[in-house]
């Protein structure tokens, strides 16, 4: 049954179907894994499809074909590329919110959506466990030369002339980013003997770093001291190129670096570098800086471990993604609040605004509040 027809009966309006029009949300892709949440959200929304490209959605914004939508779930889509200033400038005054399925929002122009008064919203902590089971991975085939061994065995060479590795125990592990992933990836670097050391712009309450067994130190102090470091900062403006030359200058000769963030969070050339000189033994990357382009310099190091950007690859993991950014998006156009907002914006767009229907919009807005 309709929520908006059954709520209006219960005060006594004798409502059809025909008489209530339902906001609008665009989606740039179908919801694939929290279908009975998305079966759950249409009782609620009206759910449309993005069916074209990006230039012809921003000619379409202009002619006004979205005037009057609510939201838009901004699944990724890599052909439409980032909603950059462009798309944000085009799009109608009713959109209110951007929900992503997705924990990362560097596709997204924060500053355009606050100016604009659009508030963004993200899915933090649903990718932790799975992204940093991807890190243990990577840090596994660096340490262990699994990658390398796998080679091998593929090639008939079983483990003739492969070079011995490193176990994990009592190996010190620089976390560059204690977040959520940050973390979850401290908690499983414990339970395999690892010496874990962390660094923030601020430093965790000391309940937290005993929680999670983790040392704050200097920033340069891990860099010069730790066996691993693993990047798990988002990216934006003030982590682009993070790690450059001059940081794996400071690195140990030897040392295995991880990326699981953002690639453009490292200059992947200077990357290259370290690894060609030796001051980087082997790297174990999920993500790139040109992504899906990978240089044909780590392609051709067997020594490195790679990923396709498979951190949050599992079902349960998109599940609640998809699941969260529905939740945002119906608590925030019902009630004007958002779970997991990334930007606070000034004046909240209500509801009302984008429903165009026979009913009277007052009586409607008392009925919602009763």
């Amino acid at each position: 049954m309709n929520w908006l027809k059954s709520k209006m009966g219960s005060h006594g309006w004798d409502l059809n179907d025909e008489d209530i029009k339902k906001p609008n949300v665009l989606f740039l892709h179908p919801i694939n894994y929290a279908v009975q949440e998305m079966e759950d959200f249409q009782e609620y929304f009206t759910v449309k499809y993005l069916d074209t490209d990006r230039e012809e959605f921003i000619r379409r914004c202009k002619k006004g074909k979205y005037d009057g939508y609510a939201a838009i779930i901004w699944t990724y889509n890599k052909p439409f590329g980032p909603a950059d200033k462009e798309v944000i400038a085009a799009l109608p005054d009713s959109i209110s919110l951007i929900s992503l399925p997705m924990a990362g929002y560097d596709l997204i122009d924060i500053e355009a959506c606050t100016a604009k008064g659009i508030t963004v919203t993200n899915t933090p902590g649903v990718v932790s466990g799975p992204t940093a089971d991807a890190a243990m991975f990577l840090i596994l085939g660096c340490l262990r030369n699994f990658t390398l061994g796998q080679s091998f065995l593929r090639q008939g060479q079983w483990s003739k002339n492969l070079p011995l590795g490193h176990e994990m125990a009592a190996r010190s592990l620089g976390i560059i980013g204690l977040g959520g992933i940050g973390k979850a990836i401290a908690k499983r670097a414990n339970a395999f003997g690892m010496l874990v050391s962390y660094y923030n712009r601020h430093r965790l309450d000391i309940r937290v770093e005993a929680e999670y067994n983790a040392q704050f130190v200097a920033y340069d102090t891990l860099l010069r001291e730790s066996d691993v470091i693993v990047v798990c900062v988002p990216a934006n403006a003030s982590t682009k190129h993070l790690i450059n030359t001059a940081q794996f200058e400071k690195m140990r000769t030897g040392v295995v670096f991880v990326n699981i963030a953002r690639g453009s969070v490292v200059n992947e050339a200077a990357l290259v570098k370290a690894l060609e000189s030796g001051k980087v033994s082997s790297a174990g990357l999920d993500v790139y800086e040109f992504e899906p382009k990978v240089s044909e310099e780590l392609i051709n190091n067997q020594k490195c471990t790679l990923l396709p950007h498979m951190g949050s690859y599992t079902e349960e993991a998109n599940h609640d993604m998809e699941k969260l950014a529905l939740r945002n998006t119906k608590k925030f156009l019902m009630h004007g609040e958002a779970i997991t907002p990334v930007n606070k914006v000034a004046d909240f767009k209500p509801m009302e605004n984008v429903m165009t229907d026979s009913i009277d919009i007052s009586k409607l807005s008392l009925s919602l509040q009763g």
